[in-house]
């Protein structure tokens, strides 16, 4: 029996954030995950303050922050938060495992949301395009089959204080339609990655150890 081909990767799946970077900065993208440079994923005030948030959300437990844990109270939830997701695409050129962890899911449903927090404002649009939505339908989909018609994305605004990055009180919800389209766009998008990235990875030459 032939040993069925599986596409080679750094981690031996894809994600939604590693895909992202993929096609913003290859660069970077091998530097991370090529070379092990952790050092370089990305860390901010903002992006620190969005990690306590989801941390809260996953654990349940209230961040200390008396406007934060208000504005996560307001957050409409299902019953499955942040659970690692595996599934596996079948394309060509080989077996993808993709793995995801949308922020609240419906065991019954598969319904799920995700939360973003930040100071830029999302809009319908961003919402409705955003690529991790559709990365999420994709792996729903693949482990579960079922093809989603709509998710949702919710923002809490935030602002830089003088005691930190705060909530500003508004929170907002954008229904997203997904439709076939959207998922076979999807599973041409990451194969077309997976695949560049397999090639990539093939022809890496570690650096050399500088001798001291």
């Amino acid at each position: 029996m032939a040993k069925k081909k599986v596409i080679n990767l750094p981690r031996g799946y894809l994600s939604y954030s590693q895909v992202a970077l993929w096609l913003s900065d290859k660069e970077r993208y091998k530097e991370i995950y090529f070379n092990n440079r952790d050092d370089l994923k990305m860390s901010s005030q903002a992006t620190d303050y969005g990690k306590m948030v989801a941390t809260s959300l996953e654990t349940e437990k209230e961040t200390g922050d008396l406007l934060t844990d208000t504005a996560i109270s307001l957050l409409t939830k299902y019953d499955i938060a942040d659970k690692e997701i595996r599934a596996t695409l079948k394309t060509k050129d080989g077996d993808i495992v993709l793995m995801g962890r949308p922020d609240t899911m419906d065991s019954k449903t598969f319904a799920f949301r995700e939360y973003k927090t930040g100071r830029i404002p999302w809009t319908q649009k961003k919402a409705q395009d955003h690529l991790q939505i559709k990365f999420y339908m994709l792996l729903i989909h693949l482990k579960h089959i079922i093809i989603l018609k709509e998710a949702y994305l919710d923002w809490i605004e935030t602002q830089n204080t003088s005691e930190g990055i705060k909530p500003t009180g508004h929170i907002e919800s954008f229904k997203i339609t997904l439709t076939m389209r959207d998922l076979i766009h999807t599973m041409a998008l990451v194969s077309s990655v997976a695949k560049e990235i397999e090639v990539e990875w093939a022809m890496y030459v570690p650096p050399k150890e500088i001798p001291f």
